[in-house]
């Protein structure tokens, strides 16, 4: 490839699964009819029918419990990220049925939760699990791909030296996948952002108070009608959002750099901390990192597992295929057969017929970001390098604030375009992948360019363009998961009914936890459509047909 092999999934480089796998279309509809049939007679959730409530705290109270919020996502992350993936690095059974099943829950809109975790766990919790969920999936992904990048020499060293399943994924599994868990963990924050301050709004609406965080107190505001108040908390919120980046996230993606394999790289600019740069020259921090680290060593050498044997494990056969070909078309009438039951029948016609409305503005969104920022990033790749530099810098820090902010005055503004919205959140991440993609065509082919005097449209046609592609059409796998996350909150704000992601807003508001998790269903298997039937192959032939 031109650039970064992150900006594609690993597994799409190793040539996976390409078409729509029916495991994952089985897993999709057996959970859905799993939560029909289980959920059809929980207790609607009640919404606000009158006046809000009042505030009853400062905004620094409000700006503080966001930021509880946020520490325990996080905290939620690690903690099942290390568990889901633990597990997989021990049973290869599981792994198998998890790979399918992260390639379901990398399309599953997160903001569709909120009225289903509603129904079972407290507010808080549910705003916790919301945004967590955001980059759970990224996590496990990122250390599955690390394990298939392992060097077989690391490999045949943990088995002579008998470590246990345990041992071998705590001390040479997590240190390989270090630097890639950190960047996913980077491309998850915008997404992790609007999860987080959407969820505090709807659960103010869905439990009636106000001291939510941040989320709830913008949405008050803008119900209210006071404008102020909510350019007010939005400042709030980005200094929150440049708190977490610089203290946390900043920092670990700087020490993630220390377990690169092949070791540091002086061409290639590593990211840098101020705060890290300060913890390594203080001596009580180094202290405590020293501790810290001997903390994990010992939990490392928990001889949790059996070693792996040296001999080589026999081959048990291959599973048959009429049993796994099978299964959609069951997993099909178990669905069938728990929507009718649930009452839901009446709704499929309307829901598939805003389902295709909100595909329509998802893929008008894509082709509006690449109108926009291909020439754009284009044009800026020419200029000096500082200036390159220096605008890839801004497009990042616009990226990480939450658009969902914007959709107020958007509104007042006249601007009631579903597309237009979900452009405001999308378009940063896709100019972060055109800027990049072109930073990576090697020098080389633009001297020789310089040289055959190469300019305008044929100096993109011939260079330019191909030399992006692969980079390009691997980021929007990654670009486009934003807009589905933004998509209920951005088709509420159009006037008229527009799309599936309204209708589901509504239910969540409604308390109809069936015909939400219908909803849920359909929104999550429209982008799985768009993935694997579109940008997938897309990304795959650019990648083939142009990888330097």
């Amino acid at each position: 490839m031109t650039g970064s092999p992150m900006a594609m999934p690993l597994r799409i480089m190793h040539r996976w699964r390409q078409r729509m796998s029916g495991v994952e279309l089985s897993i999709l509809f057996c959970a859905t009819a799993v939560a029909l049939l289980v959920v059809r007679h929980a207790p609607a959730v009640t919404v606000v029918t009158g006046a809000l409530p009042g505030v009853s705290v400062g905004l620094w109270v409000i700006a503080a419990l966001t930021l509880l919020h946020v520490a325990l996502s996080l905290m939620t992350v690690v903690a099942a990220s290390l568990l889901v993936a633990g597990a997989a690095c021990q049973w290869p059974r599981f792994r198998a049925f998890l790979i399918p099943a992260l390639s379901v829950a990398r399309a599953v809109p997160g903001l569709g939760l909120i009225g289903i975790c509603a129904a079972v766990f407290p507010a808080s919790v549910t705003i916790v699990l919301v945004a967590a969920s955001s980059m759970i999936w990224r996590i496990v992904t990122a250390v599955l791909d690390a394990e298939d990048t392992l060097s077989p020499a690391l490999d045949e060293v943990a088995t002579g030296l008998r470590m246990t399943g345990w041992q071998r994924f705590w001390r040479l599994q997590i240190p390989v996948a270090v630097p890639l868990t950190t960047f996913r963990a980077m491309q998850a924050m915008p997404a992790f952002w609007v999860r987080l301050l959407a969820a505090e709004g709807l659960m103010m609406l869905m439990s009636h108070q106000t001291n939510e965080g941040c989320g709830a107190a913008v949405l008050h505001a803008m119900l209210d009608h006071h404008p102020l108040r909510i350019v007010e908390i939005s400042l709030v919120i980005l200094l929150l959002i440049l708190l977490v980046d610089q203290a946390v996230m900043r920092p670990v993606l700087g020490w993630a750099q220390r377990y690169q394999p092949e070791g540091p790289i002086e061409e290639r600019p590593r990211p840098q901390s101020w705060l890290l740069t300060i913890w390594r020259r203080t001596k009580p921090m180094l202290w405590l990192s020293g501790m810290v680290g001997e903390a994990l060593t010992w939990i490392g050498n928990w001889r949790i597992g059996r070693p792996r044997s040296i001999l080589p494990e026999q081959d048990s056969g291959a599973s048959p295929e009429l049993p796994r070909a099978l299964l959609p078309g069951i997993s099909l009438l178990l669905l069938i057969y728990a929507v009718y039951h649930a009452g839901l029948l009446r709704l499929v016609p309307s829901d598939l017929a805003q389902s295709i409305l909100t595909l329509s503005h998802v893929c008008e969104t894509l082709v509006l970001c690449l109108l926009v920022w291909v020439p754009l990033g284009l044009l800026i790749s020419e200029r000096k390098p500082a200036l390159r530099n220096l605008c890839r810098s801004a497009v990042a820090a616009c990226g990480l604030f939450p658009a969902v902010l914007l959709y107020p005055l958007c509104r007042e503004l006249g601007l009631n375009s579903a597309v237009v919205l979900l452009f405001l959140g999308a378009h940063w991440l896709v100019g972060i992948v055109v800027l990049d993609a072109a930073k990576a065509i090697p020098s080389g082919l633009r001297q020789v360019a310089t040289g055959l005097r190469l300019r305008g449209f044929l100096l993109w046609r011939r260079l330019l363009l191909p030399a992006i592609a692969p980079e390009l059409c691997g980021g929007l796998l990654t670009a486009v998961v934003p807009g589905w996350n933004a998509v209920m909150v951005a088709e509420a704000f159009v006037p008229s009914d527009s799309g599936l992601g309204a209708t589901l807003l509504s239910e969540v508001l409604g308390g109809a936890v069936g015909a939400q998790i219908l909803a849920l269903m359909l929104l999550t298997l429209l982008s799985m459509l768009l993935d694997r039937l579109v940008l997938q192959p897309l990304a795959v032939n650019a990648a083939q047909k142009y990888t330097i």
